[in-house]
């Protein structure tokens, strides 16, 4: 018999970064190892202990895609329930401050237009930002 997964008392804090150069935002697609694998999202990952949410933010986009960047000001936060249990999204505005985009732990990366980037099938707790970037908030 199949254990079913723990449900969280308390959401799962996340981090995002929204990286927006010339029009167009960087956003990954999830590996499809992985939970909800082959759907898009914006870059960044769970808090290991003791970390910060900027501090996470900047270390899983560097293990991700071999980018050091600058974190900036915070976009919005987002709760989002899931079947397994609840999570908490902290997206920031970020610069890429040094690096090219590389797929290390994200089966691909992509440079869309903001006018375009409802067109992709992102991960349920993603999708009120993508509405948020595109109405200019």
């Amino acid at each position: 018999m199949t254990t079913p997964p723990t449900i969280r008392n308390f959401p799962l804090l996340v981090t995002a970064a929204v990286i927006i150069q010339k029009g167009q935002v960087l956003i990954t697609r999830r590996p499809a190892h992985k939970p909800q694998g082959g759907l898009w999202e914006f870059p960044g990952g769970k808090l290991d202990p003791g970390e910060s949410p900027t501090e996470a933010l900047r270390r899983e986009i560097l293990e991700e895609l071999a980018l050091e960047i600058k974190v900036e000001d915070i976009v919005d936060a987002l709760y989002h329930q899931y079947d397994w249990g609840s999570v908490l999204v902290l997206a920031y505005h970020c610069q890429i401050q040094r690096g090219v985009p590389q797929n290390i732990e994200v089966t691909e990366h992509r440079w869309v237009p903001l006018e375009k980037l409802h067109m992709f099938n992102f991960l349920p707790a993603d999708k009120p930002l993508v509405a948020k970037i595109q109405a200019g908030n």
